[in-house]
């Protein structure tokens, strides 16, 4: 039996968070301190809300458990 992972979404959103972070870090350090915090904010919240609506098989098949995703969360920047 092979398995799928039918929410390509979230994770192209949470590789665009981590990728979307390294190259702002590496080109504009010092660009707007209390902006870009808003915007990591909100694409956190976005990410946090795709994975609390996936199923526990979905998680799975991604390699997170549901107690992990605040974890996660807490370790992109």
């Amino acid at each position: 039996m092979s398995t799928t992972i039918h929410n390509r979404p979230v994770l192209s959103k949470l590789g665009a968070l981590v990728a979307k972070r390294e190259v702002f870090a590496a080109s504009k350090p010092n660009r707007g301190g209390l902006s870009r915090m808003l915007q990591t904010w909100k694409a956190r919240r976005a990410v946090a809300a795709e994975l609390y609506t996936m199923s526990d098989r979905d998680l799975n098949d991604i390699g997170v458990a549901r107690s992990e995703i605040p974890a996660i969360l807490r370790t992109v920047r």
